[in-house]
């Protein structure tokens, strides 16, 4: 075919279409969705408090994987209280429990009577790869 002929333009048209179906399809079958769950808790001075929340979707597919943090947070200021000391407290433990179903944490706040609490703070993620299997 010449670049001029009545059939060129449809036949370049079909390539066009077929390189995005192409390129669509490989970008769909490598694609994930990530799940999140938030749980928070405040630890007054001197006290020890546990924390567990869901992965999403927990053990509901064979190809996703999971992950969880802790982190312990100074509280706002203006709280009632004197600002605590964030290297006075620390997290006893952190993991997944129950076969991978739940992310637990403990936390430990070490500071003096009459500071105010700290904030444990635990997210989850599910990362689920496409297709599902």
């Amino acid at each position: 075919m010449t670049p001029h002929s009545p059939l060129a333009r449809p036949a370049a048209v079909l390539a066009i279409v077929a390189a995005v179906l192409v390129a669509a399809g490989a970008a769909l079958a490598s694609t994930s969705i990530t799940k999140y769950r938030f749980g928070q808790i405040n630890i007054p001075a001197g006290q020890t408090r546990t924390l567990t929340v869901p992965f999403a979707d927990a053990l509901k597919y064979g190809n996703a994987s999971y992950s969880g943090r802790a982190r312990l947070l100074a509280p706002a200021p203006g709280q009632k209280g004197s600002r605590p000391t964030l290297a006075k407290a620390r997290i006893l433990s952190s993991g997944a429990i129950l076969g991978g179903s739940e992310y637990r944490a403990r936390a430990y706040n070490g500071n003096r009577a009459g500071t105010a609490a700290l904030t444990l703070s635990v997210t989850t993620a599910t990362i689920e790869q496409l297709p599902h299997s």
